[in-house]
């Protein structure tokens, strides 16, 4: 038995080498936290993304949302948006050319999660970093007036700008 333990440490090993080489050769890419949503002063829900650098490739920013039912897509872009400022969640800006479901969801709903996503291209066609922040109703319901929903908790707005400096 010692003998068959042995000679199988040097094939796994081996295997796990290989598996680290193919994982590194993928190009493997960060994934960020980079959004943030919040109610402005009217009640309304926003998001405000955050960026690694000044100009950027980003593509497809994506709002997904996790119904007991399954995943559906309300909302996405192709080629860069560019980044407005702040912008309504279930209204993004009409320049995005924004494709998804006709007669989506215009307020969140109990239980179900939410996602932003968005990729950034470095070279025109490289993956830089994507971007994927989770949210549901109820995180933004705790909300005190001020706060922004990132990174999984309530933050202030300067806490946000830093978090995502961290993150770049």
């Amino acid at each position: 038995m010692h003998g068959i333990r042995t000679a199988g440490r040097p094939a796994l090993g081996i295997a796990i080498g290989i598996g680290l080489v193919l994982l590194n050769s993928c190009g493997g890419h960060p994934v960020l936290d980079l959004a943030a949503v919040y109610r402005d002063g009217s009640g309304r829900i926003m998001v405000e993304l955050g960026q690694c650098g000044k100009k950027v490739d980003a593509r497809g920013p994506t709002l997904t949302v996790t119904p007991d039912e399954g995943d559906t897509t309300y909302w996405g872009t192709g080629r860069d948006p560019g980044r407005p400022g702040p912008f309504l969640l279930f209204a993004p800006p009409g320049a995005w050319a924004v494709k998804g479901k006709p007669g989506g969801p215009r307020a969140l709903e109990p239980r179900h999660g939410y996602n932003l996503h968005f990729t950034v291209l470095e070279d025109g066609h490289r993956v830089r970093y994507t971007s994927s922040s989770d949210f549901r109703r109820e995180d933004i319901d705790s909300l005190r007036p001020g706060q922004l929903w990132a990174n999984g908790e309530a933050m202030s707005r300067e806490r946000f700008r830093a978090h995502v400096t961290s993150e770049c």
